[in-house]
């Protein structure tokens, strides 16, 4: 059933949208794959963001795409392509290992991204944003669940057109199988960080009860107004949408700034009293439960003595 779901899943252009050779570096994976990336940066840019293409796209068919969108937004932007994507399948180390697209390749994938931008480029955990459209919303999730279980947390998640899993895109039986791919519901309450979610009312390839499903498993704080375009599907939001998807993703960023400040500015001697003032009412709360337990017993004692 894997391998059925996965012929279906990943379907790269072929042959791979032609790219400029300096415009693009490759990528070892912890797979052993090896995939093309290309870095747009902006001067003094506060926010990276590492862009998750969709399923039908590779990096040829998104660079002057994302050229725009970095500078509308003035932020860095790093895409990659998935193993088994774009310029990679014509690598020959590639095509002797067998490297194709899989879960797992993308996850590998993703990561590889996120060490070339925190340890190359000496990006900040905290000022990374990851992007995720359609099956991007797959690894975007993963590695932000991951960042999240390491204690470092990243500035922020965009999931456009994002599904709950890849099954339930067939058939939602409302829970995630064993066996599914990309379970992003199970993983959305743990991302750590603030989460916009953009789908098409309209949508007929990922339903928009996808988008509203995940957006209500997004906890409390970090939930975000999200960008329901209104009669719209799933691959025409950024064009016929467009200042109003920048507009939400500008807001976005702003708001995640905001707090990130406003946490900066809180003085350390409130944050050290507030842990000791927690510290304390812990200990009271076990103290009276350790009395009461002693209490108990002594009365249970008493009790039987009588008896």
């Amino acid at each position: 059933m894997g391998v059925i779901i996965s012929s279906l899943l990943f379907q790269p252009p072929s042959p791979p949208t032609p790219l400029k050779s300096d415009l693009y570096f490759w990528l070892k994976t912890s797979l052993n794959s090896k995939i093309p990336a290309f870095y747009i940066q902006q001067p003094q840019a506060r926010y990276s963001i590492i862009y998750s293409h969709g399923n039908a796209e590779d990096l040829g068919s998104i660079y002057e795409y994302l050229l725009t969108l970095s500078k509308l937004l003035y932020v860095n932007i790093l895409a990659y392509d998935y193993s088994g994507y774009g310029l990679g399948i014509t690598d020959k180390e590639n095509i002797k290992n067998c490297i194709g697209p899989s879960e797992q390749n993308c996850y590998a994938d993703i990561e590889a991204a996120y060490d070339h931008l925190t340890k190359v480029e000496g990006v900040s955990f905290d000022q990374i944003i990851l992007y995720g459209r359609s099956l991007g919303s797959g690894p975007a999730c993963y590695l932000a669940e991951k960042a999240k279980r390491q204690n470092k947390p990243l500035a922020g998640v965009v999931l456009h057109s994002p599904f709950l899993s890849v099954c339930r895109i067939v058939l939602d039986m409302g829970f995630t199988f064993s066996t599914d791919i990309f379970p992003n519901a199970s993983r959305i309450e743990n991302v750590g960080c603030p989460a916009l979610i953009i789908h098409g009312t309209v949508d007929k390839i990922v339903p928009f009860s996808h988008g509203k499903g995940l957006c209500e498993l997004i906890p409390i704080e970090h939930r975000v107004s999200p960008f329901w375009a209104e009669k719209m599907g799933h691959n025409n939001i950024e064009f016929d949408r467009s200042r109003c998807f920048i507009r939400y993703l500008q807001t976005f960023f702003t708001s995640i700034l905001q707090q990130q400040k406003k946490d900066k500015d809180i003085p350390l001697s409130i944050v050290v009293n507030k842990r000791r003032n927690l510290l304390q009412k812990r200990k009271l709360v076990n103290g009276l439960q350790g009395r009461q337990l002693v209490e108990g017993r002594n009365s249970q004692a008493h009790h039987s003595q009588d008896q």
